[in-house]
């Protein structure tokens, strides 16, 4: 999955765990995982923090992504474990650790 061309839900409609996204992170090893994208957003879910992004990002994936993750992270919906895989998914294509 190219989670860089994914369609994103507009980020009042992303509470729910999307099952696409979650069985990439799955794949991925984000899902119940020692990453250091998982330990990132560990760190920004009860610390906050700034995000350093990766160079030459496309911004148009950038300006999908970012949104959703912020209100994802900020949903109550969600299993934290699903947060977090979702979240260190897609933390692993914006920024640098």
């Amino acid at each position: 999955m190219d989670i860089k061309t994914f369609k994103y839900p507009k980020p009042t409609f992303c509470a729910k765990t999307n099952p696409k996204l979650l069985a990439e992170a799955k794949k991925r090893g984000f899902y119940v995982g020692n990453t250091e994208y998982n330990k990132l957003f560990n760190g920004l879910f009860f610390n906050g923090g700034k995000l350093k992004f990766k160079p030459n990002l496309d911004e148009k994936f950038k300006r999908a992504a970012l949104p959703y993750l912020k209100s994802f992270m900020a949903s109550f919906e969600p299993k934290h474990e699903e947060k977090e895989a979702i979240s260190a998914l897609l933390l692993s294509e914006l920024v640098l650790t």
